[in-house]
């Protein structure tokens, strides 16, 4: 199989940078392993998990070029509902399996550069582990399940510190509101407001990757993947952690920024609100204690990259 030379031959960064990264253990034992007790577990399972329904569940999503990953349709979203209650996690995750199973040819039809393969690998054993211990995290519901879903779809793209998701856009308002600076880099210097790689934090890789070798990863990692997406226009995330006032209260922090700031990216101010709240002071008692005291007010800000820019900064 194409896989397992790529796992075989391919070089990656990861084996010297991050001990607990799986990328050349191989899939499919482990993948047949789980899908084998995961059917002893749910003996009806065999009843629903068929190719027709899988299909069908497929057919249900957007093929639109921007479309957010957390929002499933109502359609399929009923498919799952209409499943006996004790089987649906496990539905879901059997489609995940059968996803898996695919991934020489599916992975080939990427056009991504070999690496990937290893990060897809990676992120494959994480879920697989998750499939076996506690199969009800496959829930419709869950932000940090629907993204496992898009990874085992390929479409999801793994960089360690961030997953980049493909399919997103510039908010117009934000853009018009952070002023002709703000607007002459996105629609000048990156050509429009869509398609662009959009950064997210994955909760169950954070411990292993959201560091500053992480962080470095992720940009390289979206920069080595742009030319398999010659329709996306760039790069960018927004968060909390973008603040410059986070380099005071939290320095450590700090790899968020200076790996983006000056280098290439424009950052803009996004705004405060509920979320942006929670997200700051939900792991920080001293970012707690700052918005208590009024000395602090989580914000999100944006770093955005243009495809050129970001090529030439991390690129290789």
């Amino acid at each position: 199989m194409r896989i397992d030379r790529i796992i075989a031959d391919t070089p990656a960064p990861a084996e010297a940078l991050f001990p607990k990264w799986r990328g050349r253990e191989p899939l499919e034992p482990h993948r047949a392993e789980v899908e084998q007790r995961l059917a002893a577990r749910f003996p009806q399972l065999s009843d629903h998990a068929t190719d027709a329904a899988f299909d069908r569940f497929e057919a249900a999503h957007p093929a639109a070029p921007v479309h957010r990953y957390n929002q499933v349709p109502a359609k399929a979203a009923a498919q799952v509902a209409m499943l006996p209650p004790e089987v649906r996690a496990a539905w879901v995750c059997a489609l995940m399996l059968r996803h898996m199973a695919r991934f020489d040819a599916a992975f080939a039809a990427t056009g991504l550069p070999d690496e990937f393969a290893l990060h897809y690998v990676d992120q494959f054993h994480r879920i697989l582990d998750s499939i076996d211990s506690e199969p009800e995290f496959a829930a419709l519901e869950s932000d940090t399940f629907l993204k496992d879903l898009w990874l085992t779809r390929l479409v999801m793209i793994p960089a360690f510190a961030q997953m980049w998701w493909p399919r997103s856009g510039l908010s117009a308002r934000t853009i018009l509101k952070a002023g002709p600076r703000a607007i002459a880099y996105v629609f000048l210097e990156c050509g429009g407001r869509d398609r662009f790689l959009e950064g997210h934090t994955h909760d169950p890789v954070a411990r292993a990757y959201w560091n500053a070798p992480g962080w470095a990863e992720a940009l390289r990692l979206a920069a080595l993947a742009l030319p398999a997406l010659p329709q996306v226009r760039g790069a960018f995330g927004s968060a909390w952690f973008y603040d410059p006032a986070v380099l005071e209260i939290t320095p450590r922090i700090s790899f968020t920024q200076d790996l983006q700031a000056g280098q290439g990216a424009l950052r803009i101010r996004v705004g405060s609100d509920a979320d942006a709240i929670a997200n700051a002071t939900r792991t920080s008692a001293t970012r707690r204690e700052r918005y208590r005291d009024g000395s602090y007010l989580p914000t999100d800000y944006a770093f955005i990259w243009s495809r050129k820019r970001l090529i030439a900064r991390y690129g290789a």
